[in-house]
C-alpha cells in the first residue's frame, strides 16, 4: 500500500465526497424548497416540570450520586435534591408545574453528548448503499466476502434492469440518439477489517481481505462498480469502473498514455483524495443529483437518530468552511432537535497564520459553536495507515502507515511539501485556539504530544488555564505519553469501537497481542487524573454513548468467537463510563457550562431511560467492575452478560431545553 498524499486518513473529517461533490451537491438550492412539516418555526414552549421516582443521576460535579427529584423550569434546572427541597423551590418562585411520576424501573439522566463525529460528510456519504459491517449497532454475523459480494450483485442486477427498461421500453424514443443510459453501483462502510481473516505462522506477515479490480471483477464486471472503505481513505473499483474513469480524464490520459499503464498503477485500489477524484467526478450526473437530493433527509434523519439514542449534543470534529455553510443554511429552516457544536478543521499553517482570529470563549449557548481547531495527524490503524513506531503485522510489508507532515524523527518523507506540525500546533496555541489532534498510531500519538508540549511551554501559565486540549482516538498510548499529556493538561477521547469492533483484529493480526493491549487505555488514563471521553466518530461506528459505554465496562472483543476481553484491567466501571459521556464530555466540548449534568441553572436536556445503566450489573460482583465478592458456580451469569445489554436499554424519551423531542412509541 504506498502513501504519498499528505492528508490521508482513516476519519471522517477528509471525506472525499465532501471535498470533491460538496459545491456541486449542497447549493443554497437544497434548502429552498422545504416541506413545511419541517421548515423552522418558534421553539415549543419548555414544560415546567417536577419529576420524581424512578432512579435520577443529574451527574452534577462527575457525581453519580441519585436525588429524590428534580425541578425544570424555562428549559433549566432550577432544583435536584429532596422531593420537599424541590418542590419548596418551584413554589417558593411561584412556578406552577406538572409532577412527572418515573416508574421504579425507569432512569434519568443528563442528556448524552457525541463529543467527537461528523455531521455534514456523514449525511452525504449516506447517499451511497450502505455496505458496511454494521447492523444497527452490533456487527453483522455473516460480515464476509459472500455477504458483501452478494451486496454488490444485487445491486448490479437492478441497474441492469432500469438500464434495460430505460432502453428498449415504451420510453425509449426519449433517449438522445448514441447515448446509453447507465448507473453505477455505489457503495460505502466497506471494511476488510472486520472480515475474516488470515493468521499465518511466525516469521510470515498476516493477511486482511483484499479488494481490488481482480477480487470485483469476478462477480460484477459489466456495471461499473465504486466501494468507499469505512474510513473514506479508499475507493476499491473494478475494471469498469476504471475504464469509466480514465476515459472521462484527459489528465488521466494525458498522465498514463494508455488505460492498461493507469489500472496497472492502482489495481483498482485509489487511495487519497487525489486518485479518488477522478473516479467521483466520473459518477453519473443522474446518480449524482440522488445522492444530493438525499443530502438534507440524511442530515434529518441523523438528528432523529441521534435523539433516539438519548443524544442531546453532537461536536463535529472537523468542520471546514463549505460544511459550515450547509449546516448554517440547514439551521435556518429546519429545527435542530439536538445541540451543535464543533471544531474548525485546519490542514495548513496559512490557515492559521493570518485568517484565524485568536479565540473568544462563549458566555452563553448557541447553537453551532466553535470550540475547537482539528488538526489531523495521521491515519487509521484498521486501515492500517496509523504511524507506527514498527511495522504492522500484516500485509503489505514494511508498512508503519503514514504521518500527515514531516517527522523529522522518522525515516517518512513526502512528495511534497506540508507545513510543519509543530510550528502549526504552536501558532494556533499562541492565539488561544484549543486543539483537537487526531492520532491513532503510537508514533503519531508520541509526535502530537511533543508538539503539544513545545506550544505549551511557550504559553505562560495564564494563558494555560482553561484550554481543553484533546488527542482524537488516541488509540496506542505508553505510561510516560499519560504522564506528559496529564502534567500538560491534554485529554483523550477514546474512540472505544476500537476495541469492541476491531479489538479481535488487532490482537490477531494487525497489532498481535502485546501492542494490542495498550488500545484505548481508558482506566489507566483516569488513574494518572486526566478527563476521558468517549466518541462514535460517526459514521466511522454507529451512534450511541449506551453502547460506548458498554464496549469501555466490558472491552469484550465483539469480533471474536469466544467474545474475549481486551486487556480487562483497562475497564471502566459504570459511574466512569457515564461521566465520559456526560460531564468530562461537555467538559471535552467547552460545553460544561450548559449541560453535561443538570446543575441548577443549567440547560434543562435530558433522557429518561427504561432502566438505569449503572445498575444493571449490581447483583453481579465480578471482575474489572468495582465489586469485590468473588463469584459463584450458584450466581446469576457473568457481570458481562448483563453489560452486553446496555445498548439494547430503550430510551422513552429525550428532552433538549425542557422540550421533549423524542418520545418513544408505546
Amino acid at each position: 500500500m504506498h502513501h504519498s498524499h499528505p492528508t490521508c486518513t482513516h476519519c471522517g473529517c477528509n471525506n472525499p465526497l465532501m471535498d470533491t461533490l460538496c459545491k456541486e451537491l449542497l447549493t443554497p438550492d437544497v434548502f429552498s424548497r422545504v416541506p413545511v412539516e419541517h421548515a423552522a418555526h418558534e421553539p415549543e414552549a419548555p414544560e415546567s416540570l417536577l419529576i420524581r421516582g424512578g432512579t435520577i443521576r443529574p451527574m452534577i460535579k462527575g457525581s453519580a450520586e441519585e436525588v429524590e427529584a428534580i425541578g425544570i423550569h424555562q428549559g433549566k434546572v432550577v432544583a435536584t435534591g429532596k422531593f420537599a427541597t424541590v418542590e419548596a423551590a418551584m413554589r417558593t418562585r411561584g412556578i406552577p408545574f406538572k409532577t412527572l411520576e418515573l416508574k421504579a424501573t425507569e432512569a434519568l439522566l443528563p442528556g448524552l453528548i457525541e463529543p467527537h463525529m461528523h455531521i455534514v460528510a456523514s449525511a452525504v456519504s449516506a447517499g451511497f448503499t450502505d455496505m458496511g459491517a454494521f447492523d444497527g449497532q452490533s456487527l453483522r454475523p455473516d460480515y464476509n466476502e459472500k455477504w458483501l459480494t452478494t451486496k454488490i450483485q444485487d445491486e448490479a442486477a437492478t441497474i441492469r434492469n432500469v438500464n434495460s427498461m430505460v432502453q428498449f421500453g415504451p420510453e425509449a424514443h426519449i433517449i438522445p440518439t448514441g447515448i446509453k443510459p447507465y448507473a453505477w453501483v455505489l457503495g460505502r462502510e466497506v471494511d476488510p477489517a472486520l472480515m475474516p481473516f488470515t493468521v499465518n505462522p511466525p516469521g510470515k506477515l498476516n493477511n486482511l481481505v483484499t479488494i481490488d479490480a481482480d477480487f470485483l471483477d469476478q462477480y460484477v464486471a459489466d456495471v461499473p462498480v465504486l466501494l468507499l472503505s469505512a474510513s473514506m481513505h479508499t475507493a476499491y473499483l473494478n475494471t469498469a469502473a476504471l475504464r469509466h474513469t480514465y476515459n472521462n480524464s484527459p489528465d488521466l490520459q494525458r498522465d498514463f498514455g494508455t488505460f492498461e499503464k493507469y489500472k496497472a498503477t492502482n489495481k483498482g485500489q485509489l487511495q487519497e483524495i487525489p486518485a479518488m477524484q477522478p473516479a467521483l467526478l466520473a459518477i453519473p450526473k443522474h446518480q449524482i443529483l440522488e445522492i444530493k437530493a438525499k443530502a438534507v433527509p440524511n442530515l434529518t434523519r441523523l438528528f432523529e437518530t441521534a435523539v433516539e439514542r438519548g443524544v442531546t449534543m453532537l461536536y463535529d470534529a472537523g468542520l471546514d468552511e463549505d460544511q459550515l455553510e450547509v449546516l448554517k443554511a440547514y439551521l435556518k429552516v429546519y429545527k435542530p432537535r439536538v445541540r451543535i457544536g464543533g471544531a474548525k478543521l485546519i490542514k495548513a499553517q496559512e490557515d492559521v497564520e493570518d485568517a484565524l482570529k485568536p479565540y473568544e470563549p462563549m458566555t452563553d449557548y448557541e447553537d453551532l459553536y466553535i470550540g475547537h481547531l482539528k488538526v489531523i495527524s495521521d491515519g487509521s490503524n484498521q486501515g492500517l495507515t496509523g504511524y507506527q513506531q514498527e511495522y504492522y503485522c500484516c500485509n503489505p510489508p514494511e508498512n508503519r502507515g503514514i504521518f500527515n507532515f514531516t517527522d523529522a524523527g522518522g525515516s517518512q518523507s513526502g512528495s511534497t511539501k506540508p507545513p510543519d506540525f509543530a510550528t502549526l500546533v504552536q501558532t494556533a496555541a499562541k492565539k488561544n485556539w484549543s486543539l483537537m489532534i487526531h492520532a491513532n498510531g503510537d508514533r503519531a500519538n508520541e509526535l502530537t504530544t511533543q508538539a503539544y508540549v513545545n506550544a505549551l511551554k511557550s504559553l505562560t501559565p495564564q494563558q494555560r488555564d482553561d484550554r481543553r486540549d484533546r488527542i482524537e482516538h488516541c488509540s496506542l498510548l505508553s505510561p510516560g505519553q499519560l504522564d506528559t499529556m496529564h502534567r500538560w493538561g491534554i485529554s483523550p477521547s477514546f474512540l472505544i469501537g476500537h476495541v469492541g469492533y476491531w479489538g479481535y483484529a488487532f490482537n490477531k493480526v494487525i497489532f498481535e497481542e502485546k501492542k494490542a493491549q495498550t488500545l484505548d487505555l481508558c482506566k489507566s488514563a483516569l488513574d494518572k487524573g486526566l478527563r476521558i471521553s468517549l466518541h462514535s466518530d460517526y459514521g466511522v461506528t454507529p451512534l450511541g454513548p449506551l453502547r460506548q459505554m458498554e464496549q469501555a465496562i466490558t472491552r469484550i472483543m465483539e469480533a471474536d468467537p469466544d467474545k474475549g476481553v481486551l486487556n480487562e484491567d483497562e475497564c471502566l466501571t459504570p459511574e466512569q463510563a457515564l461521566c465520559a459521556v456526560t460531564y468530562d464530555a461537555a467538559w471535552h466540548c467547552r460545553a460544561e457550562n450548559w449541560v453535561g449534568s443538570l446543575t441548577p441553572g443549567h440547560l434543562a436536556d435530558f433522557v429518561i431511560l427504561a432502566q438505569d445503566p449503572l445498575s444493571m450489573g449490581k447483583k453481579l460482583p465480578g471482575r474489572g467492575h468495582g465489586h469485590d465478592v468473588a463469584r459463584t458456580e450458584q450466581e446469576l451469569p457473568p457481570v458481562e452478560a448483563i453489560y452486553q445489554n446496555m445498548r439494547a436499554i430503550t430510551v422513552l424519551s429525550t428532552w433538549k431545553g425542557g422540550v421533549k423531542v423524542y418520545a418513544a412509541k408505546p
